[in-house]
């Protein structure tokens, strides 16, 4: 293997394929990039065995074809720290020298014939998928995932197609519920819904974006494949039955009210300031034309915040999390939120235009007796 490479795309090309790999997978193979170089083109391929990705380097010269593993860890802070606009690379499965025009590293590499491959899709069923819109998606539902392991479904994202083109995309944990609708092209008209890994549909909505083309979609009873002109990413699906989200989304609520989005959150980061691991709420208290946010800890002290508010109903009031809140309003780029509940014991709704909708659990503190 020969190949000579612009030192900057080959770094960010390993950098983005090193997102994949993980401390704690078993097997050392699998702590290593493949490294293959094709034709006129390299490509750099990692797996944790649950999530792949195949990427496709610019701006290289290829003298002489091979494939090797190469040790992530090692590669990629020396071509950070390498000053030259280009390296070259030469070797075989035993060891790697990469030379700079002031250096030369000798690199021990390995035989790639056991390493994972990322597979391409069949071209079955397949769904195109604008990047931005996919990007969009992921944006405002994984950070609802579950953080907790052995939660199965609710560590993944449901992804739910119509025959139509319908796209749905929901995240839940248990205290909220985050869902993103959009459209993709549809063209064999197949129902898809499955459950997949959050860190799956992250790399897939990463690789869209390094591309104006559509990302290609295909799902089998396994796998989350997706694919451009830049490279493809794998996902296992999740197993599971994700909850019917359908039924959690609140219906005819008393309260509505229409707040702008930047003072709001603005006013939840400065009342949480206030709160504490033991006093973790914000009371939101809605009046006419008014929202009054207040937060209280004995050990820290009291805080109320007032946001003007589009509101004309009788008085209402709910506590929330405030990092559920702040988390959802940081992604929200309309003007304005619908807040929608019926009162302090029920779920909360926040709307964002018609594509987008939040669930949220109330903080419900016990009363006094008597």
């Amino acid at each position: 293997m020969k190949v000579t490479a612009d030192r900057r795309a080959l770094h960010a090309a390993f950098q983005h394929v090193g997102g994949i790999i993980t401390s704690t997978i078993a097997r050392p193979i699998y702590q290593n990039v493949k490294f293959e170089a094709l034709g006129d083109s390299v490509y750099l391929s990692a797996t944790d065995l649950e999530v792949g990705l195949r990427l496709k380097v610019d701006k290289v010269q290829v003298e002489e074809e091979g494939c090797v593993l190469l040790p992530e860890g090692r590669i990629t802070p020396l071509l950070g720290a390498t000053l030259d606009e280009s390296v070259s690379l030469e070797g075989d499965e035993t060891a790697v020298t990469l030379r700079s025009s002031d250096g030369r590293f000798r690199i021990l590499s390995e035989d790639a014939a056991d390493f994972a491959d990322i597979p391409a899709l069949s071209g079955e069923a397949v769904l195109e998928i604008d990047p931005e819109v996919l990007r969009w998606m992921v944006q405002r539902t994984t950070f609802a995932t579950a953080d907790e392991k052995g939660r199965f479904a609710l560590n993944g994202v449901l992804i739910a197609v119509g025959e139509d083109g319908t796209f749905e995309m929901v995240a839940a944990d248990g205290s909220r519920l985050a869902q993103a609708k959009r459209k993709a092209d549809n063209p064999a008209g197949r129902s898809i819904e499955c459950i997949l890994m959050k860190k799956g549909i992250e790399q897939a909505a990463q690789l869209g974006m390094l591309s104006e083309q559509p990302l290609r979609v295909e799902v089998t009873d396994t796998q989350f494949l997706a694919e451009n002109d830049v490279g493809r990413t794998v996902s296992q699906l999740v197993e599971g039955q994700f909850p019917n989200f359908r039924e959690v989304v609140p219906r005819d609520c008393k309260t509505r009210a229409d707040v702008p989005t930047k003072p709001l959150l603005n006013a939840v980061r400065r009342a949480a300031f206030l709160t504490s691991e033991q006093t973790r709420a914000v009371d939101f208290t809605f009046s006419k034309g008014l929202l009054v946010l207040s937060s209280q800890s004995p050990d820290l002290g009291e805080a109320e915040v007032r946001v003007p508010v589009d509101y004309e109903g009788e008085e209402a009031a709910i506590a929330f999390n405030p990092r559920y809140l702040e988390q959802v309003l940081q992604v929200v780029e309309r003007e304005t939120v619908r807040v929608e509940f019926n009162d302090r014991r029920s779920p909360c709704l926040v709307r964002a235009g018609v594509d987008y909708l939040y669930v949220l659990s109330p903080v419900v503190r016990e009363e006094p007796e008597g």
